[in-house]
């Protein structure tokens, strides 16, 4: 069997995926060829290696994937928005809103009159009953 073969075999090999006559060809091809079966020690050392709780990510690699995660699982505006309005609403904030709205109602046009005073409604003018014809509203 030809080297490239083998070492696509190697893998399943190693884990016992791969049938049994592919298998016995592997075993039979790493007994001849010392280059795939240093393939094969280098792989199957590298597995078992993998699982050593020594080795420790460097602190670049770190920062790569908390910003990766970070980007991937941020909440973007239109989810908070809408987790907002998912959560359920506790009585005692419901009747405060009711309190709010009912307060804004009656007190609104005060606090409004207040801010913008309209016109002065004028009291009834003072009539001089002394004389017997208003002055300004005679024609000459």
């Amino acid at each position: 069997m030809d080297c490239t073969l083998i070492q696509g075999h190697l893998i399943g090999y190693h884990f016992a995926t791969v049938s049994d006559v592919e298998r016995a060809e592997v075993e039979g091809h790493l007994l001849v060829c010392t280059a795939c079966l240093r393939t094969y020690l280098a792989l199957k050392a590298h597995i078992d290696r993998g699982s050593r709780d020594d080795e420790v990510p460097s602190e670049a690699a770190r920062l790569r994937l908390r910003a990766a995660v970070q980007a991937r699982f941020r909440p973007t505006p239109a989810r908070r928005v809408g987790r907002w309005f998912a959560r359920p609403i506790p009585l005692y904030q419901g009747l405060a809103v009711a309190a709010a709205v009912v307060l804004a109602t009656a007190l609104g046009p005060t606090v409004a009159h207040a801010i913008h005073p309209g016109p002065v409604a004028r009291s009834a003018e003072r009539v001089d009953s002394a004389r017997p014809a208003a002055e300004s509203l005679t024609i000459y």
